[in-house]
């Protein structure tokens, strides 16, 4: 599998693990600027990780092993925290 295929899906992973909870929060009502702002970068990084998995030449892309794996660790501890957060709302 290629390196930039699983770097911008974790990307992507993360900013939907924070933008569509922020985003069901606008429209429930909250309209504060934190929650805003969350909906907004969460959005823009899942919409942006995705534009740059078609631009970019998968060969071309380079990072290193440790790194790869850090970030999709990040993104299954978001995807946990995301999911308890849910749960725990019911």
């Amino acid at each position: 599998m290629k390196r930039l295929y699983v770097f911008n899906g974790a990307l992507i992973l993360i900013g939907l693990s924070l933008g569509v909870p922020a985003t069901q929060s606008v429209i429930a009502g909250d309209h504060s600027i934190p929650v805003l702002l969350m909906a907004l970068g969460g959005i823009g990084m899942a919409v942006s990780a995705g534009y740059e998995s078609l631009r970019t030449d998968p060969e071309e892309f380079t990072i290193s092993a440790a790194a790869l794996f850090a970030l999709v660790g990040a993104a299954c501890l978001s995807l946990l925290g995301t999911l308890l957060s849910a749960v725990s709302s019911l």
